[in-house]
């Protein structure tokens, strides 16, 4: 499933409106901000249609999961707006990871924990929010308000960093090594952020976090409250993946269309994240060419002056390197 699709469901008390474009996306809240009624509303439309008094407007088929035979229920959909809450004790199993990994439906979770087992986006986590004219109409926004994709802690201001360090092992490491020399070192994978960030070594060093946007989803709570001991000694860089930094700096032939409106290309029953989808992309666009990608070993042509130069432009100007 591909595209970007606007969701009201509504009924004579309460309407509310999303927005989704990735295969997963994460609604969250406190109880009384309406959750429970979405997922009910949806329920009630899905068994009784318009004599529910529910109305659904989407381009996309939108409908409440049955707990019974989930399984086989997304199996046998296609192109459809799956919703669930966190009711259903199965969401955290890697079960349902797996159904959901290569489903050509999108599905929406209205959960307050995190899913370690998905790869969800930083930015497809929202919350609900009553709006401020009128009770009667519930938006959700988002929860982790992106600027530049850079997130300083208390306030947007300039960070020179003492310490980088990199989600990834390979290629991105490589790269942010000689961006950042003798200032680099990896996490050895985006579950260690958090725990890494509250090392005593780092009190009094500027340090810069840097990870996959797009698969941040389940680990940006944890790692915003660790970080918070930090103040604005502590940032977050998390561009949608490093392929991404390579394919939008303009050292390949990459398809502008394409980086705009990615929820147009990836294909949600071939690709888990959009992480997954640029790095397929970028490896499919240089092949057979000087600058042939590989995620596990960086090809030095990446790491000519000339293209370290084009990365370094594509940074946020908050990191002063």
């Amino acid at each position: 499933m591909i595209g970007k699709y606007k969701i009201e469901v509504s009924n004579n008390r309460v309407t509310f409106f999303l927005e989704v474009k990735r295969n997963i996306t994460i609604i969250q809240g406190d109880s009384g901000t309406g959750k429970t009624t979405l997922i009910r509303l949806l329920s009630d439309y899905n068994r009784l249609g318009q004599s529910s008094g529910v109305t659904v407007k989407c381009d996309k088929e939108c409908v409440a999961l049955i707990p019974t035979d989930w399984k086989q229920y997304i199996e046998a959909s296609h192109d459809r707006i799956i919703f669930l809450d966190e009711n259903n004790s199965f969401i955290h199993t890697k079960e349902f990871a797996e159904a959901v990994s290569h489903s050509d439906n999108y599905f929406v979770l209205i959960i307050r924990d995190s899913l370690p087992q998905l790869p969800y986006s930083i930015e497809e986590i929202y919350g609900m929010r009553e709006n401020r004219d009128s009770q009667k109409y519930i938006k959700a926004k988002h929860v982790y308000n992106e600027i530049y994709k850079l997130y300083n802690i208390e306030e947007k201001k300039a960070i020179a960093p003492d310490i980088v360090l990199t989600e990834d092992t390979n290629s991105g490491y490589e790269c942010f090594s000689h961006i950042f020399p003798d200032k680099c070192q990896s996490l050895g994978g985006k579950t260690f952020a958090a725990t890494e960030i509250i090392d005593p070594k780092y009190n009094e060093q500027e340090v810069l976090v840097i990870v996959d946007g797009a698969a941040f989803g389940s680990n940006i709570s944890e790692f915003m409250r660790s970080a918070k001991r930090h103040g604005d000694r502590c940032a977050l860089y998390a561009p949608e993946s490093f392929e991404y930094l390579i394919l939008s700096s303009g050292i390949v032939p990459a398809d502008k269309e394409v980086l705009e409106n990615t929820f147009d290309h990836a294909d949600s029953k071939l690709y888990s994240s959009w992480e997954r989808f640029y790095t397929g992309y970028l490896t499919n666009i240089t092949q057979n060419t000087p600058l042939r990608y590989s995620k596990h070993k960086l090809n030095q042509a990446y790491l000519s002056e000339g293209n370290i130069t084009k990365i370094k432009e594509t940074l946020p100007e908050m990191i002063k390197l």
